[in-house]
């Protein structure tokens, strides 16, 4: 099964950056990363009955995490395998 996730920067301030992330720009979810306690946290489910949210989340969290490491919060990304 291949996969593919879209995350996109809403915004960005010195305390945190918000991305929406799914499978594409209409279906999506919000996720937000607080650059002050590192934490990564879910503010809006993907809400669908075809693409289970728990699996576009845990995907999305991983490359933001991957972005906080280096500081670098780019504007928009993908996510395939």
């Amino acid at each position: 099964m291949a996969i593919f996730i879209i995350m996109t920067k809403e915004y960005e301030n010195e305390e945190k950056v918000v991305y929406k992330y799914g499978p594409d720009e209409k279906i999506s979810g919000v996720i937000e990363y607080n650059k002050d306690s590192g934490m990564i946290s879910q503010q809006e489910p993907i809400v669908s009955e075809f693409y289970p949210d728990e699996f576009f989340f845990k995907r999305a969290g991983r490359r933001l995490a991957r972005m906080a490491i280096n500081d670098n919060f780019i504007e928009r990304t993908t996510i395939e395998s």
